[in-house]
């Protein structure tokens, strides 16, 4: 489920119920397995790069959302929102939002849009390059 950049320090992962196609709604059942395997992988904090347009996925199955979801099971959260599709989904701010998430949280930290390639891919090499900048990456 997980996929490890930095062992111990910094994942991805796509959403919970992702899969390639038209969005469904996804049931309660499978976020609850999506849990529970992160927290096998001892995952302590999420970035959740999910836009307003992913969130509703999740609101038939967690009234409270996908966001209180997470911290209500233990996850410490952040969220960079950005719609998916977007060819450049995200600003130097918003990149400089995610780099303070990450240094705040606990580690490991996994971060997720709906794939888990696109936005996730991007603010991960942000994140590794300010992590090379500092003299910590791999």
């Amino acid at each position: 489920m997980v996929s490890w950049v930095i062992e111990g320090v910094l994942t991805t992962s796509a959403r919970p119920g992702y899969r390639p196609g038209a969005e469904t709604v996804v049931p309660r059942s499978t976020i609850d397995a999506w849990v529970e395997a992160a927290q096998a992988a001892g995952v302590r904090s999420i970035i959740c790069l999910l836009g307003e347009d992913q969130l509703p996925l999740y609101v038939d199955a967690l009234p409270e959302g996908l966001l209180d979801h997470y911290q209500q099971v233990g996850f410490e959260v952040a969220h960079v929102a950005a719609r998916d599709g977007l060819t450049e989904p995200y600003s130097s701010e918003q990149l400089q939002t995610a780099w303070l998430a990450f240094q705040r949280l606990a580690r490991p930290v996994l971060v997720h849009c709906s794939a888990g390639h696109d936005r996730t891919g991007r603010v991960v090499r942000h994140l590794l390059s300010k992590l090379e900048a500092e003299g910590k990456g791999r």
